[in-house]
């Protein structure tokens, strides 16, 4: 039976619907609300026409995505915000195309075509923007689905969970409350066996800002300044943009730069701009004791509108910002790296955020490192969601993530995405990491896009079918 409500009362609702997705990501970073959010909208689209149905999915989105992506319009204003998030949250009008039936059946269809929406804004446009997916909240609460279905079949079990709720069954809440409460008795513990130890450096930014790098001696300076190598220490590890000019090509940065590595005598991993002849390089540089390069990795999954620019005319058009990008030039291929019978990659800020991508790169390496630079988004809550989607990176690949940020957060994450130890955030200052090696790929590491489009796909397809008799 169809749901009559009146106009004024189902906007609400579908506002209402949006702001609970989004208070399962920081500031307010609560877990149940998104799955409330998603039984509410659940509700008001079952056994609904498409034009009643391509409303309130719009209006949810939008509800989700403005107030989620608010961070993106620190310093540059509101007109890249506003166009990233309705973008996204227009997005959401797909939902509407599938029509179902307030039933089982209609619930594998609502969480079928939710996965596919999520796997939308993860691929398209230019690379697609997958931040704020529902399988990055819950962490805390389904742990132990993340190592056997990952980040996307996370996604797809929270918005079953959130159809059957609506349906009011005996059996389908004792099956979820179970699933609840077996988490605690399921999730992986495990010794922290050391044998690797890292300093990773937070050593702030002089101002906040999109201009930091104007300063980018100073920026250097303060990373020497709080780096701490007082003991043993296998790898000093520093934030992206640390170096944010290239010592090959600047006297005094490649001075300050020998100094301090002739003085720790370890490895050093920094987060360097390299210049070459096509662009810039947002490069891992790994240095040996002697100074020497002796592994790169070069970011490949590259940000648009931040470190390149798509539609360059329009963009130069709609923000005076977009003028002062230099398009980067991406990496080819992972370059793991190695130390002490340890192999490690480094993941350069968004690059945790594409499925494939991320399982490509942690591929049977014994742990993870992320570096990142959230200078640019100041005091927002930026820094604190992409936390959490690393957090359930670490979660889904059982592996532990040494991750270091200029400003923070810089934080040390064991192999069920939970906090080891953390820095205060804009406090420069020096963790130490006893790493603990996973060269084991779990069950999600192998389940990419196409395994979950297909999935999504099939049940779409059949369970149409069979909401049509």
């Amino acid at each position: 039976m169809a749901l009559i409500m009146k106009p004024s009362i189902r906007l609400t609702l579908s506002i209402l619907s949006g702001l609970l997705l989004w208070s399962g990501f920081a500031p307010i970073e609560n877990a149940l609300l998104p799955i409330l959010g998603g039984s509410l909208l659940f509700y008001l689209l079952a056994d609904q026409n498409l034009s009643y149905r391509f409303t309130t999915s719009i209006v949810t989105g939008l509800a989700f995505l403005l107030p989620l992506l608010h961070w993106s319009s620190t310093y540059v204003g509101a007109v890249p915000w506003l166009i990233l998030s309705i973008g996204e949250g227009l997005l959401f009008a797909l939902i509407a195309l599938v029509p179902f039936r307030r039933n089982f059946v209609g619930g594998l269809l609502f969480s079928a075509i939710f996965v596919i929406v999520e796997l939308i804004r993860m691929k398209l446009p230019f690379g697609g923007f997958g931040w704020g997916r529902i399988g990055f909240t819950q962490v805390d609460t389904l742990n132990h689905l993340y190592p056997l279905v990952g980040v996307t079949g996370v996604t797809f079990s929270v918005m079953l969970i959130c159809s059957l709720i609506t349906l009011r069954k005996v059996r389908y809440i004792i099956g979820i409350f179970l699933l609840f409460i077996i988490g605690p008795f399921v999730q992986t513990s495990y010794a922290n066996s050391g044998g690797f130890s890292i300093a990773a450096v937070q050593g702030g930014v002089t101002k906040l800002g999109l201009d930091f790098n104007s300063r980018a001696l100073e920026v250097l300076q303060s990373h020497i300044n709080a780096t701490d190598n007082s003991e043993d220490i296998d790898l000093i590890l520093w934030p992206e943009n640390s170096v944010d000019i290239d010592p090959a090509s600047n006297e005094i940065a490649r001075d300050k730069l020998s100094k301090f590595i002739a003085n720790i005598d370890t490895y050093l991993l920094t987060g360097t701009v390299e210049k070459s002849p096509f662009g810039p390089r947002n490069a891992g540089v790994l240095y040996s004791p002697d100074g020497v390069i002796a592994e790169r990795y070069v970011k490949q999954d590259l940000a648009p509108f931040g470190e390149y620019i798509p539609l360059r005319s329009l963009a130069e058009k709609i923000s005076i910002y977009a003028r002062n990008v230099n398009d980067f030039v991406p990496g080819d291929s992972w370059q793991p790296m190695s130390l002490k019978g340890k192999t490690f990659q480094s993941f350069i800020c968004f690059e945790v955020l594409d499925d494939d991508h991320v399982r490509a790169g942690a591929k049977d390496m014994d742990f993870l490192i992320a570096q990142t630079n959230n200078a640019t988004f100041g005091k927002s809550s930026q820094a604190a969601q992409q936390l959490q989607i690393t957090r359930a990176r670490a979660a889904e690949l059982r592996k532990e993530f040494a991750v270091v940020s200029t400003t923070g957060f810089t934080v040390h994450l064991d192999r069920n995405g939970d906090e080891i130890a953390s820095l205060d955030q804009f406090e420069p200052a020096t963790l130490r990491m006893e790493m603990s090696s996973n060269p084991e790929n779990t069950l999600a590491s192998r389940l990419g896009t196409g395994f979950w489009a297909v999935f999504a796909g099939l049940i779409l397809l059949s369970g149409y079918t069979i909401n049509r008799r």
